[in-house]
């Protein structure tokens, strides 16, 4: 036992007051210099850009509004940094002090006589960070703390994205719906003038018939449509955490497609690094992962704790001394949890390499779409003129007896097609540039938007007794 002491103390005054564990070095990787198609200026200040407004539709900004202070998802998130602040104010001096007050009153005593035995004691400790376990385990927290602030930020982006998603898709099923009912409108304006050509023999049984099935074809769609554009309000209410009626009967009004005006840089890859709340999330997590090595090495060392109890009472007493721990039989345990946290770092590692090689992916393709469905706009626009042009040609035709039924009723098909074809495409061309946004990291920090609750200090301050928690608690009440 001697020796293992003085080999315990040899090591200590060896080792001093040393932090074992690796120190944090934020990692860096290798970018190209720019995304493929696009352009080769810096993306500044985009965390505080609001790109929603860029859709000029007034009611979608006010449901961004409405939903920011409160989505579930959201409150969620800020909710966890005021967990991971409470876990903060444990690590430090608080984590490294222990003690108690404990009283006690009894009735002894037998047959002759009872007495009353009081006792009083007071007893504290303090556990020397020699090897530097208990500043790992707050950097770590700091690290968790920051994580859970910037979550914030990944959750707020994803709520823009569902929210324009569903706003978009809306507007896209009520266009839609609204072409349907064009398209029926034509093909009853086609079967009243077969049914008036049948009423001098000019039309055949046969194109009567083929006039109501397509009248028929052309009404089957639009039910669905209606609960597609229904269920996607339903989903905006539940974002903003509202009924669905108002909402609902709101909408149903009515309001042209939502197409965004301009088109945004997208920066350089490397301003992802700086604009993209999840790369950050998942850099803090590398950071935590690497504070965790330090302590489960610390873990290894011996401790050394100082003690004393005071007693006052029946009988008097007092003890004051070192206690010092060497792990012995455990080191086993230690060195596979020492493993673990080095595992786990290099996996945090590898998963900050791995988000940051999908953000520059999911620019560019965000970023190719966005071009080619512009493109496609350009043509289904040209190509829906004109067929209208032709679909009022061929029936003003058909009723001078120059063309058929069937030419009628495939200009009819094509010029639907085109226009529902049109509608998807603005649908797309607008998804695809929100896209863009979300993904090099747009609008998530914006001034208006942020609350107190997730811009919180960390709290630093020794408080072994937790005497500032009771103030601050009587203070607010």
């Amino acid at each position: 036992m001697i020796r293992i002491l003085m080999s315990t103390g040899s090591a200590i005054a060896l080792v001093g007051c040393s932090i074992v564990g690796p120190d944090y070095e934020q990692p860096t990787m290798n970018l190209a210099p720019e995304f493929v198609l696009g352009g080769s200026n810096a993306l500044t200040d985009a965390i505080t850009d609001q790109w929603w407004q860029r859709f000029n539709d007034p009611l979608l900004d006010e449901l961004v509004v409405r939903g920011a202070a409160q989505n579930l998802d959201v409150r969620s998130a800020i909710e966890r940094i005021s967990a991971a602040n409470a876990v903060l104010s444990q690590t430090g001096l608080n984590s490294q002090t222990n003690g108690a007050l404990s009283s006690s009153v009894q009735l002894q005593g037998g047959d002759a006589a009872t007495e009353t035995a009081t006792n009083l004691a007071i007893n504290a400790g303090y556990v020397f960070d020699l090897f530097g376990g208990y500043s790992r385990g707050q950097e770590r927290s700091i690290a968790n703390l920051e994580a859970a602030q910037l979550d914030v930020g990944t959750i707020r982006l994803a709520y823009l994205a569902d929210l324009t998603n569903s706003y978009v898709q809306a507007r896209y099923y009520q266009e839609a719906a609204a072409i349907t009912r064009q398209t029926i409108a034509s093909r009853r304006q086609t079967l009243a003038l077969v049914n008036e050509r049948r009423a001098v023999k000019d039309a055949t049984e046969l194109e009567v018939q083929q006039a109501r099935s397509l009248l028929a074809s052309a009404q089957a769609p639009l039910p669905i449509l209606i609960a597609n554009f229904e269920i996607n309000v339903f989903h905006i209410a539940t974002l903003l955490a509202e009924p669905a009626a108002p909402l609902l009967e709101q909408m149903q009004s009515g309001a042209p497609q939502p197409r965004p005006s301009g088109f945004t840089t997208v920066g350089l890859p490397a301003d992802l690094l700086r604009n993209r709340p999840d790369l950050r999330v998942a850099e803090r997590n590398f950071a935590a992962a690497t504070a965790q090595i330090g302590v489960a090495e610390a873990q290894l060392y011996p401790s050394i704790e100082l003690s004393g109890t005071l007693g006052t009472g029946t009988v008097d007493r007092w003890s004051f001394g070192p206690f010092v721990s060497v792990p012995v039989l455990n080191r086993g345990i230690l060195r596979g949890r020492q493993r673990a946290a080095e595992s786990a770092a290099r996996g945090a590692e590898l998963a900050w390499r791995n988000g940051v090689l999908n953000a520059v992916e999911e620019v560019q393709v965000a970023l190719t779409l966005c071009l080619n469905w512009d493109r496609q706009i350009q043509h289904l626009e040209r190509a829906a003129a004109a067929s209208r042009t032709v679909l009022n040609l061929s029936r003003e035709s058909y009723v001078l007896g120059e063309a058929t039924l069937t030419d009628v009723l495939d200009a009819e098909r094509i010029n639907a097609s085109n226009y529902l074809g049109l509608a998807d495409a603005r649908r797309n061309y607008s998804l695809s540039w929100m896209q863009v946004q979300v993904a090099t990291g747009r609008g998530w920090n914006v001034a208006s938007m942020t609350s107190a609750g997730e811009i919180q200090a960390p709290d630093l301050t020794p408080d072994p007794m937790g005497t500032s928690g009771t103030i601050l608690a009587t203070a607010s009440n």
